[in-house]
């Protein structure tokens, strides 16, 4: 195993997986990534192109700090970062088979069957998308 990648949101269960992806990239010499998913906002038809232009700043921003902390919180100043845009389950699934990565880590929140239904769950759409081994850390 040469590359990791840890998808993160700022969540408790995503830094235990950024946690668990670094103990394992020390363990086998890999080098580990950290990547975080700004979503589009739907914004109504009607409203002002700059609204939008200024709500996906306001997210490309929080991604840069929600990564800076990450990085603070595992004491990993070497570990690469990248912001990518779209829905979080298919842009990571693309950025792990792009770049060749061998293993992607991702937390889940360890909601049950309804509440994924309901509320989608990225870690679960991930598993199924992507065609890289995926570890799902509760």
């Amino acid at each position: 195993m040469k590359k990791i990648l840890v998808a993160v949101d700022g969540s408790k269960p995503s830094l235990d997986a950024a946690r668990l992806a670094l103990e394992l990239a020390t363990a086998t010499k890999a080098s580990l990534t950290a990547v975080y998913a700004v979503v589009p906002i739907l914004i109504p038809g009607d409203a002002p192109f700059t609204v939008v232009n200024e709500v996906m700043a306001a997210e490309t921003a929080r991604a840069k700090a929600v990564l800076a902390e990450v990085r603070e919180a595992l004491g990993s100043p070497e570990m690469a970062t990248v912001d990518v845009e779209g829905p979080a389950a298919e842009r990571v699934a693309k950025l792990a088979e792009t770049e060749g990565f061998d293993l992607v880590v991702v937390g889940s929140r360890g909601r049950n069957a309804a509440a994924r239904v309901l509320l989608g769950s990225v870690a679960d759409r991930l598993m199924h998308l992507c065609k890289k081994p995926v570890l799902i850390v509760r």
